[in-house]
């Protein structure tokens, strides 16, 4: 079954109309990754003090679509998406703002990963078992007054983590095998299945600086200084990539107002652009 919802994901993302890009002339997101992890897994309720008690677990998250007393265990599927290496690459040569590649796909991926889930959700059900979207929810949010800046309730970074996909940087983002210039949804579902392992020995182990002291250049990279050795200033960092300045320039770009223009710098330029830095290739 594993192999079957593998296999459904990379043709649904190669051979989907929705995922041509027309001014690159290629896909916006290249072969995923798809991995998974058991909804009992307890790093999921460890992250209500990690993150935060507002964080939800996949038992608060499926009850809260299907009903108290309808989660019987089950596995989140995490999915990696490397963003097209051309965009990677356009956005590599900014310096203050984001390309206007990058920007686009800000705007794009909004419906499309609204698209994806539904197929996934439609791929399970039709066979028979309950999945929900906790990103595509009606209770999903990121709440941008928390300690440490914006935060959601549903983290995708921390749900690849659980299911083996990669480790967090230094700038917050989550350096995979494919890189860091990614991006990533889940759904949670009934059946249950094998998880993957999770290999990482610690939740940076992937970041040159966070693991061998070297490199740093996201911090180099950011154009509002809010990255720095001690960590990531993430209401900084918000307030620029999605700020009014942003989002007119995602309208400027012929993106959408509303969503902005992101930023991104970080994650191109950068040796983990588009591979796991602590691995030879």
């Amino acid at each position: 079954m594993k192999d079957f919802i593998k296999n459904e994901i990379e043709k649904y993302v190669i051979e989907g109309e929705n995922n041509w890009f027309s001014e690159i002339d290629g896909h916006w997101f290249e072969k995923p990754l798809v991995q998974f992890a058991s909804a009992e897994d307890p790093l999921f309720k460890e992250y209500k003090k990690i993150i935060g008690a507002y964080h939800q677990t996949p038992q608060e998250a499926f009850e809260l679509s299907f009903g108290e007393g309808s989660y019987q265990g089950g596995t989140v599927i995490s999915i990696v998406l490397p963003i097209n290496e051309k965009i990677r690459q356009s956005n590599g040569r900014q310096t203050i703002w984001p390309s206007q590649e990058w920007a686009l796909l800000r705007t794009h991926e909004v419906a499309y990963f609204k698209e994806f889930t539904h197929f996934l959700i439609d791929l399970l059900q039709v066979k028979g078992y309950k999945t929900m979207s906790p990103s595509q929810a009606e209770w999903f949010e990121i709440m941008p007054a928390v300690p440490n800046g914006p935060a959601s309730n549903w983290s995708e970074r921390h749900v690849a983590y659980v299911a083996g996909l990669g480790t967090f940087s230094i700038n917050d983002a989550f350096i995979t095998e494919k890189g860091i210039a990614v991006k990533l949804l889940s759904v949670v579902t009934e059946l249950k299945l094998e998880p993957d392992r999770r290999e990482a020995k610690s939740h940076t182990e992937n970041c040159l600086l966070c693991s061998k002291g070297t490199c740093g250049a996201c911090i180099k990279r950011c154009p509002v200084n809010a990255i720095s050795a001690e960590g990531h200033d993430k209401m900084k960092c918000a307030q620029y990539t999605y700020g009014e300045e942003s989002k007119k320039l995602a309208q400027s770009y012929g993106g959408d107002f509303a969503f902005g223009a992101g930023c991104g710098l970080c994650q191109t330029h950068v040796p983990c652009q588009s591979r796991n830095p602590m691995k030879r290739n």
